[in-house]
């Protein structure tokens, strides 16, 4: 599936099961978290439950059968690389972008060295976690390994969702991923 090159409002961490304390689906819950992500005038979200990817692609799936493709969800789950905390999303043509969250949280002595060929961006906001972020060292990890920017919620409640967001193409996340 390509998208093309059109951006949109993406809020790419949050977590659902715990935003609604159900960690199987059902619809009413669905129509919940579309009503969250237009409620913040975005376009999707990723669905990154801790160490459950399954979450999210069942979301995606009663989004797309039961509600019109209302909005855009991303499977995708969080989990540890060593001491830093990670996204996985799960794009269209089986395609894995990985993406460092909350640098700083867990303190992280030297963020350069945890990153590798296999990280495609990292976390510049982060509501939950800014006090602990570095700015300055971000943007420079950034620049050298070549990762994206991004900022997004870590949505723990549904009110939550999009209070960052980012605007960006899918097909520019499944390029960075190739």
């Amino acid at each position: 599936m390509r998208f093309g090159k059109v951006k949109l409002k993406l809020d790419l961490h949050t977590h659902c099961g715990e935003a609604t304390s159900l960690y199987t689906p059902n619809l009413d819950i669905v129509k919940r978290i579309v009503a969250a992500v237009k409620a913040r005038g975005l376009d999707g979200i990723g669905i990154t439950e801790h160490y459950n990817r399954t979450y999210g692609y069942k979301v995606r799936e009663m989004v797309e059968r039961e509600l019109n493709n209302e909005i855009v969800v991303i499977p995708g789950q969080e989990m540890d690389k060593g001491s830093l905390h990670m996204v996985v999303l799960y794009l269209p043509d089986d395609i894995t972008f990985r993406f460092i969250a909350h640098p700083g949280y867990p303190p992280v002595r030297d963020l350069a060295s945890h990153i590798d060929g296999s990280i495609h961006g990292i976390e510049l906001r982060n509501p939950l976690h800014d006090d602990e972020m570095d700015e300055e060292l971000i943007r420079e990890v950034a620049e050298k390994h070549n990762l994206i920017l991004l900022t997004d919620s870590d949505a723990h409640f549904l009110g939550d969702i999009g209070q960052c967001y980012n605007e960006i193409d899918i097909q520019e996340l499944c390029d960075r991923a190739r």
